[in-house]
């Protein structure tokens, strides 16, 4: 539509106007389709998230989501602090999740519009690969945001600039093994389905495929040291009194 306005000199000037956009579905990536490539530039501390191949002179170190899968699957997160309170228990749930990824050797990346120096002022000290999403470049093609369907319009006291939580277990082949969404904001990560997942793609890496029995829970290594405890006492008095 144009319309014509009068400016502060009396000219009549012609407006035309653009029709608003309508809220799009958002789409994120679901188990199947082939993950975005990403890289990561900077260092430990200090890692910033990009969808181009080479980062800028001066960035520091740089890996590639090729890099990071050329052995093994690895898992990315997406996490946002202005998630109100839903933000600290999801990070929680990432530290832990992180806790029991580590013991079987498998990388957790993280993606956050908030950078690590920003959080590490807050007391946070994350010990996984934390990077800087800061266009939201990464996060737009895994379709995890859109700022044509933002997630203030479905859940209150969260700012435009987030989007939704999400897992992803991704293989060597780029290949999405496994998905987590939480679009409404109501449901936690579900660890160990995602262990689980990567214990799926073990077999192509030999070296931990002797591993499962470390990767069970304490009250499981609590109980098993308890029963073989009793064995062990029960085999030493059958041994003094045959």
């Amino acid at each position: 539509m144009t319309l014509e306005f009068q400016n502060e000199l009396g000219d009549f000037r012609p407006f035309t106007t653009k029709p608003r956009k309508q809220n799009v579905d958002i789409q994120p990536l679901k188990t199947g389709d082939i993950a975005p490539f990403f890289s990561l530039s900077g260092g430990t501390g200090d890692w910033k998230a990009s969808s181009f191949n080479f980062p800028k002179a001066g960035q520091g170190q740089s890996l590639s989501l090729l890099d990071l899968v050329a052995d093994k699957p690895i898992v990315v997160s997406f996490y946002c602090p202005c998630w109100g309170r839903y933000a600290e228990p999801y990070l929680n749930s990432l530290i832990r999740l992180n806790d029991a990824l580590q013991q079987v050797g498998i990388e957790l990346v993280v993606l956050s519009i908030e950078s690590p120096k920003a959080l590490a002022r807050q007391g946070k000290n994350l010990d996984f690969l934390f990077a800087h999403d800061a266009d939201q470049q990464v996060s737009r093609q895994f379709g995890v945001y859109n700022e044509d369907s933002p997630v203030w319009d479905r859940v209150s006291g969260i700012s435009d600039e987030a989007f939704i939580p999400a897992v992803y277990v991704i293989g060597p082949d780029r290949r999405i093994e496994y998905h987590f969404l939480d679009e409404n904001f109501d449901t936690p990560i579900d660890i160990d389905a995602i262990v689980s997942h990567v214990w799926s793609l073990s077999p192509a890496y030999p070296e931990f495929v002797d591993k499962p029995v470390g990767h069970v829970n304490a009250y499981a290594q609590g109980f098993f040291a308890l029963w073989l405890l009793g064995f062990l006492v029960a085999a030493g008095t059958q041994f003094i009194n045959p």
